[in-house]
C-alpha cells in the first residue's frame, strides 16, 4: 500500500483532534454536577476538536475530497467552532476563578459571534449560486471571503482580551476578599489566555500580510511568501496551547481560590459614607482578639463576615475606612503579631520559623519572609536572634 492519505503536519491536526475529543468527552461525563469548570472546559476542548478538523477538510487534500463529496455541509458547521471559541474561553475562565456564573446586559456579546455568523450564512444562502457543492465552500474560495477573516479573527482575539481583563480584575481585587492572595496560583491561566490571543493575533497578522501584499504589490510577490507554512506554524502552536490547557486545567483544577464574583465586585465600590457602627467596630475587633480567625490561612471576607454577623461589603467598608487598609492587610497585621510572639518566646525555640509562621495562618514561605521584612525591618531569624 503505497497512498498517501496525509502528512506530517496533518497528523498534528489529527492529534489535537484526538486530545482534545478524548478529554473533552472525560472533563463533561466526570465533571461534577455543581460544578461548571468542567462543563466550559469540556465544550472549549470541543470547540478545538472542530477547528483542528476543520482545518483538515478544508486544506487537506484527501480530508476535502472526501468532504465535498459526501458532507458538502460539514464546513459550515465547523466554521461555527471558530466563532464560539471565544465565547466558551471566557466562560471557562470566569467559571475557574468564581464560584457562581453571574451574567449582566452586557454579557449578551457573549451572543454576538453567533448572531454575525448566523448573518454570513443567510447572505451567503441568498448570493450564492453553487450547484454542485456548498454555498459556504463556494463564499471560502472566493477572493473577498479575507475581509470576513479578518473580522472573524478581531472577534476571536477581541474575547481572549477580555478573558485576560477578567483575570486582571480577579488579581487585583483579590486582595479585598482573601487573607492569602499571593498564595494563590493564577498565573497559568493568565499565560494560556495570553497564549490564545498570540495565536489569534498571528492568524490575523498573516491574512494582514496577504491583504496588503495582494492589494499593494504584483501578484508574483505572494509567490515569494510561504503563507502555507505560516499557518502550519499556527497549527503547532495550537498543539502546544492544548497541551498546556490539559496539563494545568486537568492536573489540579483547583489551584486557584474560587470566590463569589458578587461579593468581590461588591467589594470594589468603596462607600463614601459610613455606612458602620462603633458597636460593630468593637464587634469585630472583640472576634478577631478572642477567636483568632487569622489562624486560618484559608480564610475569605465571606467567612469573617458570617462569623461577626455582617455582610462582607459593610466588613470591607469597616476595615478600609477605619482601620484605612484592605482586608489581607488587615488580617496581616494580626498575623505579623501573632508570629512576632511566637519568636519572642524561647520555648518555642525547638520549632521552626516556618512551622510558625504556618501556625500563625501563613501558608507561603516566600510570602512570609517579605512580609515581615517590610513590616519590622528585620528577617524571622534576626528577629528571634535579637529577641
Amino acid at each position: 500500500m503505497t497512498t498517501v492519505l496525509f502528512n506530517s503536519h496533518d497528523i498534528v491536526l489529527l492529534v489535537v483532534f484526538y486530545i482534545c475529543f478524548l478529554f473533552a468527552l472525560i472533563a463533561l461525563f466526570s465533571r461534577r454536577k455543581s460544578d461548571s469548570t468542567h462543563l466550559f472546559l469540556g465544550f472549549f476542548l470541543l470547540s478545538q476538536a472542530a477547528i483542528s478538523a476543520y482545518t483538515l477538510t478544508l486544506y487537506g487534500d484527501t480530508f476535502n475530497a472526501w468532504s465535498v463529496k459526501h458532507v458538502p455541509a460539514i464546513f459550515a458547521l465547523l466554521e461555527s467552532a471558530l466563532w464560539l471559541e471565544g465565547p466558551l474561553l471566557l466562560l471557562y475562565v470566569r467559571s475557574a476563578l468564581y464560584q457562581q456564573l453571574h451574567f449582566k446586559k452586557h454579557d449578551l456579546l457573549l451572543l454576538l459571534p453567533l448572531i454575525i455568523y448566523g448573518i454570513v450564512l443567510i447572505v451567503v444562502k441568498i448570493t450564492s449560486a453553487a450547484e454542485q457543492t456548498s454555498d459556504f465552500l463556494v463564499f471560502l474560495r472566493s477572493d473577498y471571503v479575507q475581509y470576513y477573516e479578518h473580522l472573524r479573527n478581531i472577534a476571536r482575539a477581541s474575547f481572549g482580551v477580555w478573558a485576560l481583563i477578567t483575570i486582571r480584575g480577579y488579581q487585583n481585587n483579590l486582595a479585598q476578599a482573601y487573607a492569602n492572595p499571593e498564595s494563590v496560583n493564577y498565573a497559568w491561566l493568565k499565560l494560556l489566555v495570553i497564549g490564545y490571543i498570540l495565536l489569534r493575533l498571528w492568524t490575523e497578522g498573516y491574512l494582514v500580510l496577504f491583504t496588503l501584499v495582494s492589494a499593494l504589490l504584483p501578484s508574483t510577490t505572494l509567490a515569494l511568501i510561504d503563507f502555507n507554512l505560516l499557518g502550519i506554524i499556527e497549527n503547532y502552536g495550537q498543539l502546544l496551547l492544548v497541551s498546556a490547557l490539559l496539563f494545568f486545567a486537568l492536573s489540579d483544577p483547583r489551584n486557584i481560590l474560587r470566590v463569589n464574583s458578587e461579593v468581590l465586585e461588591s467589594l470594589t465600590k468603596k462607600e463614601n459614607v459610613k455606612t458602620y457602627t462603633t458597636e460593630q467596630v468593637e464587634r469585630v475587633t472583640k472576634h478577631m482578639e478572642a477567636t483568632r480567625p487569622y489562624l486560618d490561612n484559608q480564610l475569605k471576607i465571606d467567612d469573617l463576615a458570617q462569623q461577626v454577623s455582617l455582610s462582607p461589603k459593610l466588613l470591607s467598608n469597616l476595615i478600609n475606612r477605619e482601620f484605612d487598609i484592605n482586608f489581607f492587610e488587615y488580617i496581616n497585621s494580626y498575623r505579623l503579631k501573632e508570629v512576632s510572639s511566637y519568636l519572642s518566646n524561647s520555648e518555642m525555640d525547638d520549632q521552626s520559623i516556618i512551622e510558625l509562621a504556618f501556625l500563625a495562618g501563613y501558608n507561603s514561605k516566600s510570602s512570609f519572609n517579605r512580609l515581615f521584612k517590610l513590616d519590622t525591618g528585620k528577617t524571622p531569624s534576626q528577629f528571634r536572634k535579637e529577641r
